[in-house]
């Protein structure tokens, strides 16, 4: 079974600016993808796996921007970029999942970006 059968949450090639902070780093990135259990963060400064940190990013639009903040636990890290089976390079980064949301109706905000974004796509 591959990484997409196991992803609870649909998840989107997007790009978004993000903070991050932990106990010893502060970081300000960008993202590669989003879904609401969590998102992919491209950076040279990963964090090894089951590092806590909180994330803060926004969502939507002009007026329509909602600010996210939440925990997360880091689930894997790549330190150096490679290069795919199909010649794409795949960034350094790190994989986080998101264990709270501030505010608790985030998720669904992330949820229906998600949505709009594949309604926007498929016609």
């Amino acid at each position: 079974m591959g990484w997409e059968e196991k992803r609870q949450y649909k998840r989107a090639n997007i790009k978004i600016s993000v903070e991050c902070r932990g106990t010893n780093f502060w970081q300000y990135v960008e993202t590669k993808d989003l879904s609401a259990g969590g998102m992919f963060i491209v950076t040279d400064k990963v964090e090894p796996p089951q590092s806590r940190m909180d994330v803060m990013f926004e969502i939507g639009d002009g007026g329509a921007k909602k600010f996210i903040h939440a925990e997360a636990v880091v689930t894997w890290a790549r330190k150096l970029p490679f290069t795919n089976e199909k010649g794409e390079v795949q960034p350094a980064g790190m994989g986080v999942m998101f264990t709270k949301f501030i505010p608790l109706k985030a998720r669904e905000e992330i949820e229906k970006l998600i949505k709009d974004m594949e309604e926007k796509k498929g016609g």
